[in-house]
């Protein structure tokens, strides 16, 4: 493809059931200027059998990583490869609606040419007997400031489309913690893009999210989730210049949130 305006990153590891639909949600895109990324991190099922079957589209690129390094250091590995000036994330056990990349196009004509990051809104979707069935469905919103998206703590927003040179920019995704950015790298990324960027808001339906039991986002993470939540929450108060302080709360699923943010006298 000639003049390509996005690539779609699909970071993958061990989906292979969930893979071929990803793939096919690009293929079947109305918008047609877009290059596919496949970054697999070390899968050890028959994911890599999967896309074989695509590779006859020069579009796509597949790439597969020597051992299991982690979603962020697969992200920055993509980003190393992107060379379109805007790319977006799919995860692999999600996919996209049929005019998901021209609404981002759309919005992208519309935005600053500063705007880093856009996003629109998703379906909820989980497998019952066989059959995905759409369980809610996430209708983000804007924000007012970088204060009000530090205290957004509903599902990360999703789908994402980068511009490219601004997440260079920032540094890519953190690895630099603990857990070597294993957990919460969406919200971090986002953070790290707002706090020097505008983003966009498209109110519409753009994407779909499964919700399965082999994620990342499961009970026996809340205590590790909360704990970097917090680090990431009092490092961006202190960078923002310390005026506020967090009173917080925990979610009916045991997850750290901020009830307010006091002034500090």
């Amino acid at each position: 493809m000639s003049n390509p305006l996005f690539t779609v990153v699909i970071p993958t590891f061990n989906r292979e059931h969930t893979l071929k639909k990803a793939i096919k949600s690009v293929l079947k895109q109305t918008f047609e200027r877009w290059l596919l990324l496949i970054v697999d991190d070390g899968s050890t099922d028959n994911s890599e059998k999967v896309v074989k079957a695509f590779l006859n589209d020069k579009r796509i690129t597949y790439v597969k990583l020597k051992e299991n390094v982690g979603i962020s250091k697969v992200m920055n590995h993509a980003l190393s490869m992107v060379d379109t000036p805007y790319f977006v994330q799919l995860d692999s056990d999600d996919w996209f609606e049929r005019r998901t990349l021209k609404e981002f196009n759309k919005a992208i004509q519309k935005a600053s040419k500063e705007t880093a990051l856009f996003y629109g809104n998703v379906n909820i979707v989980k497998e019952k007997d066989g059959e995905l069935v759409v369980k809610s469905y996430m209708r983000h919103r804007s924000f007012e400031n970088k204060y009000d998206f530090l205290r957004y703590f509903k599902n990360m927003l999703q789908p994402r489309c980068f511009r490219t040179e601004a997440v260079r920019s920032v540094g890519g995704w953190d690895t630099n913690d603990p857990f070597e950015g294993r957990l919460m790298e969406d919200r971090r990324i986002c953070l790290k893009l707002i706090d020097r960027y505008p983003i966009y808001w498209i109110d519409k339906h753009l994407g779909n999210r499964r919700k399965h039991g082999n994620q990342l986002t499961q009970k026996n993470f809340i205590e590790h989730r909360n704990l970097l939540r917090r680090q990431v929450i009092e490092y961006y108060l202190n960078k923002w210049g310390s005026q506020y302080l967090p009173v917080y709360t925990t979610n009916k699923s045991g997850y750290l949130q901020i009830a307010e943010l006091v002034e500090k006298n």
